[in-house]
């Protein structure tokens, strides 16, 4: 099973390719998109992290529709693993990875999981929709005829 890795990207290269005017990670941490392009190889990224000791922090924002918040990487530790990883001394099982036969197969799995909770989280509002639209109906033919 051939599977072509992108080649990892440095966390000062991350860095200086933020744009002007764009939201990015607090000053020295790195946002999971980045965190992406320097472990090119990692599928299991939160697994990883915890294993070899990658400092993060919560962040949040608040909006029109609420609190948004997400998970900040501190970037020396990101590059630390980066450098871990391409020498062979990070912490990383086959099962996280993205060359492996055993992580191809557990990052489907994963896919499929996350497919299935998303149809089955449609269903339920679309079951909730449908419902509140019945209780109107119901409520105006009532009202109609009393």
């Amino acid at each position: 099973m051939a599977v072509e890795i992108l080649t990892p990207v440095p966390v000062a290269d991350l860095i200086a390719r933020r744009r002007h005017g764009r939201y990015y990670a607090t000053d020295g941490y790195l946002s999971s998109d980045e965190v992406a392009h320097a472990w090119p190889v990692v599928w299991h990224y939160d697994t990883v992290v915890r294993a070899n000791g990658v400092d993060t922090k919560r962040a949040s924002a608040t909006g029109t529709y609420g609190t948004t918040t997400w998970t900040e990487y501190r970037a020396g530790d990101v590059q630390r693993v980066a450098d871990a990883i391409a020498d062979g001394t990070a912490v990383l099982e086959p099962g996280w990875r993205r060359d492996t036969e055993q992580g191809q197969e557990l990052l489907h799995q994963a896919r499929r999981e996350e497919r299935r909770r998303r149809a089955r989280a449609l269903a339920f509002r679309s079951a909730a929709s449908l419902l509140v639209v019945l209780a109107c109906l119901g409520f105006v033919v009532f009202a109609a005829t009393h």
